[in-house]
């Protein structure tokens, strides 16, 4: 939810406070100020994004509807990935068998519930309403609107998701798991390991060069969309600089594909990426650590018999 403020928040706002609230000494403005107003009395201060830190947008959140702020859009969020998983047991199961199979029937699933999608982010970065996310549901024509952007994010995250292993699989022991004659060892479980975080620095790679575009650019589509009546929890650009251009006047009512990216500042695009290094950092530590448990856990319960259970786990979660 964090990383979807960001990438919808203007990258400066300007507050307007009056001289007679700051301190006259020393003068806090001169002429040669390039942040002064026009007006003397009202002079412009520079603020931080809200999106800076997460420990302030977790604030800004609660500031805004307590502690439960920062679940925002979760019932919208459990529902929708309920309907996406079950939309791709039907399709994989009928038309699909394997696992790029499986990519592509949720990459379908996700493009027909764009509309649900759209509703959930415009949820996300909006002041609390009182209406229920299922009246917050765009018109169809909306959803038309929307579906390529989803395309785009839905392909991207199936590529970041399958790629490493695909990449990893084909070689070294995790390649020789299918061979029924292979007999891994110690040093098969070592290499094993790392192949896997081989696999996590392809992801990562995959996630900023691909994920990171295709998300920003669903998500500010999604943000022009906005309803006029709902007001953004953080600032945010509707006009995304004058490039789009409303219905009435015989616009789309929405920027496209490129714009979208284009138009997201470079300073906004370090400030997410920091934001999201964060979370990455914790996941990686996590994975060390997980790995180093299940690596001498393996040593301890498996003893000789450690070959046939990699291969037994390979097969059931190896690239097929």
């Amino acid at each position: 939810m964090i990383p979807t403020l960001c990438m919808v928040e203007s990258p400066e706002t300007a507050a307007y406070v009056p001289v007679n609230t700051l301190d006259s000494s020393p003068p806090a403005y001169d002429e040669d100020d390039p942040t002064k107003a026009n007006d003397d009395n009202v002079p412009v201060v520079r603020n931080k994004p809200v999106t800076s830190s997460l420990r302030a947008t977790v604030a800004h959140l609660q500031s805004r509807g307590g502690f439960w702020a920062r679940f925002r859009g979760l019932s919208l969020y459990i529902i929708l990935n309920a309907a996406t998983g079950f939309l791709v047991s039907m399709l994989g199961g009928i038309f699909f068998r394997n696992r790029i199979g499986l990519a592509l029937a949720t990459i379908i699933a996700k493009v027909i519930l764009s509309g649900w999608q759209m509703t959930w982010i415009h949820i996300v970065i909006s002041e609390p309403s009182p209406k229920r996310w299922y009246m917050r549901v765009p018109p169809m024509k909306n959803w038309t609107k929307i579906m390529p952007a989803v395309a785009l994010w839905a392909l991207a995250t199936q590529i970041v998701s399958i790629m490493p292993m695909l990449i990893v699989g084909s070689f070294g022991p995790m390649n020789n798991m299918k061979n029924p004659e292979f007999e891994p060892g110690t040093k098969d479980l070592y290499a094993s390991a790392g192949q896997g975080f081989m696999a996590v620095i392809i992801m990562l790679l995959l996630f900023v060069g691909l994920q990171i575009p295709a998300s920003v650019t669903m998500v500010r589509v999604a943000a022009s969309m906005l309803p006029e009546e709902d007001e953004t929890i953080v600032p945010f650009d509707r006009t995304f600089g004058g490039q789009t251009t409303p219905e009435i006047i015989g616009g789309q009512g929405k920027i496209g594909l490129k714009e979208a990216w284009r138009s997201f500042p470079f300073a906004s695009r370090v400030r997410l990426v920091k934001l999201i290094a964060k979370v990455v950092t914790i996941f990686i530590a996590v994975w060390l650590l997980f790995t180093l448990v299940v690596v001498i856990e393996a040593h301890v319960l498996f003893g000789d018999n450690l070959g046939k259970m990699m291969k037994a786990v390979h097969g059931v979660a190896g690239p097929r």
